[in-house]
């Protein structure tokens, strides 16, 4: 599994106020939701997933379960 990790210095993080919103393990979590492949929204509630979900279809799409 591909994961996320800090680069120091960051060049992204240039003020504080960059580095506030998003922690790795976020992003990490973020990308394992979305490797989650269902060819659509009922197949996904029918895999276990909930309204406002991530998941990802075949073609490569994310999508929100509704």
């Amino acid at each position: 599994m591909v994961k996320f990790y800090p680069v120091s210095p960051d060049p992204y993080l240039n003020k504080d106020t960059d580095m506030a919103p998003a922690k790795f393990g976020h992003l990490n979590a973020l990308l394992a939701n979305i490797r989650r492949e269902f060819s659509d929204n009922a197949t996904a509630i029918a895999g276990g997933l909930k309204q406002g979900e991530l998941y990802s279809t075949p073609t490569g799409e994310v999508r929100i379960v509704k």
